[in-house]
């Protein structure tokens, strides 16, 4: 057999019940020069008896005799590859059927490039229904990086040469969190990162699944963190978002401790929060609101205001303006599902949500426009223009049910903008005047925006973009 281009690796540990599709979705890819090596990191279950049903030749199986962790056996799956590109797999993820195509496509034409990722279909818990399109940044950086959790190993492909700079391997390798030093480090050596344009792997999640040892795992990824932030070569930027980073995390853990009723060790990471990070509880909203509400929002296994509910009943009295930011969370998080479950073609969930939302005074603004567009955008990544203004048809009129013309026009309009933007910057001048104007005719406050009119007069004129000179 030829040398193959592609590894791909998988590393698993009791994930028998989900393995078997993760598996056929590699081998179902439209890109066939590539194996595939699976490390069974001493799963208690059926796992061998699971990739043994598979009978393909590119298959190579490995099975740890101790129990080692997903980042040592992605390692362990490194070293027994022989492809030129490596690409990661979750157990429980699954490719899209197109996915090494359009990467080894990419990397062809970007010999500079060494570690592409892509975005990707959230999918509902314990579902194989879409709840979102997760897009990455495009020009992601080493704070974003550091401080978010862009970038699941699922998304990951990178080049053998970037792959075996053995510094993202060595230390720490049992620490969780293990993903942000890998890109931290990769990006500090001078890797460089770029999106493939596609939406190109689904991300599972379990429901109500029970996690254990949640103090250790927030130690586990705020020392991966700080590996990053002591670095030498860290950036001073960077290193001013310490503070930042370390709530992000705490937030997250805080969030899982309510929902799992640890309400002792909940409100230990918001002290931890409040002692590195106290303007994380001032606003309305405020940081901690807006975190705790994406939270809620996503974990579609729970009623969303009786998730609500459990994690208020356990915060700390002394949180300022509790009241005021739970009503505001119940009738912003109910619209976002509903704008979701009507995207996504779940007008049972859309009718459910958007009732509950117009119970409670909702007010439309800027940020909620935005969140709207980038929904869209995530659908428009997926299945391209022409499927979103026909999917759009049907948003505006499940949301007139539940909102006014003007705010559906808004939405229309802020979408219009967005695709004038890229228009512009990719020095499509004409296409940009044209969706600028439909932003305007949309929504024609628009023509009191004085960048959007900047950009209208810089297209007329043929002024292209400093980018793209």
């Amino acid at each position: 057999m030829s040398r193959p281009l592609v590894s791909v690796i998988i590393p698993t540990y009791g994930g028998a019940n989900f393995l078997g599709n993760a598996i056929r979705s590699v081998l179902d890819q439209t890109y066939s020069n590539f194996e595939l090596i699976i490390i069974d990191d001493k799963s208690p279950d059926n796992t061998e008896d699971v990739v043994r049903q598979f009978s393909d030749p590119r298959i190579k199986y490995i099975r740890h005799e101790i129990n080692q962790g997903a980042a040592t056996a992605r390692g362990t799956g490194r070293r027994a590859s022989s492809g030129e590109i490596i690409a990661f797999l979750d157990q429980d993820d699954l490719f899209h059927p197109e996915k090494l195509e359009a990467h080894v496509e990419f990397l062809n034409q970007h010999p500079d490039v060494g570690f592409t990722y892509n975005p990707y279909f959230e999918l509902i818990h314990s579902s194989d229904r879409v709840r979102t399109v997760f897009m990455p940044p495009q020009n992601i950086s080493l704070a974003e990086l550091t401080v978010g959790f862009y970038l699941p190993p699922s998304a990951w492909v990178v080049r053998r040469e970037w792959a075996f700079h053995e510094e993202i391997w060595d230390a720490h390798a049992t620490l969780r969190g293990r993903e942000i030093v890998v890109c931290g480090r990769l990006f500090m050596a001078g890797c460089k990162f770029a999106r493939v344009d596609r939406v190109l792997h689904y991300r599972g999640y379990h429901a109500r699944r029970k996690v254990s040892e949640l103090e250790k795992n927030c130690n586990d990824e705020l020392a991966c963190q700080e590996i990053v932030l002591s670095d030498p070569r860290c950036p001073t930027d960077v290193l001013t978002l310490r503070s930042l980073a370390n709530t992000v995390i705490n937030l997250m853990w805080a969030n899982v401790a309510f929902t799992q009723k640890e309400t002792g060790l909940g409100r230990q990471f918001l002290w931890n929060v409040a002692q590195a990070n106290p303007s994380a509880f001032w606003g309305t909203p405020s940081l901690f609101i807006n975190f705790l509400m994406g939270y809620c929002v996503d974990d579609e296994s729970h009623d969303y205001e009786e998730l609500l509910d459990l994690i208020f009943s356990q915060l700390p009295s002394d949180i300022p303006n509790i009241l005021p930011n739970y009503f505001w969370m119940v009738s912003r998080g109910n619209f976002i599902r509903g704008v979701r479950a009507l995207i996504w073609d779940r007008p049972g969930d859309a009718e459910k949500y958007l009732s509950q939302a117009i119970k409670y005074k909702f007010d439309v603004d800027d940020a909620f426009v935005q969140q709207v567009t980038h929904e869209l955008l995530g659908y428009e990544m997926a299945y391209g223009i022409n499927a979103t203004f026909d999917m759009f048809s049907k948003l505006s009129s499940g949301l007139l049910k539940f909102t006014d013309r003007r705010t559906v026009n808004w939405f229309k309009g802020s979408y219009f903008i967005s695709q004038a933007n890229r228009n512009y910057l990719n020095g499509q001048l004409g296409t940009a005047f044209r969706n600028i104007l439909g932003a305007m005719i949309s929504y024609p406050r628009y023509l009191l925006n004085r960048g959007v009119m900047l950009m209208l007069i810089k297209s007329m004129l043929g002024i292209k973009s400093g980018r793209d000179k």
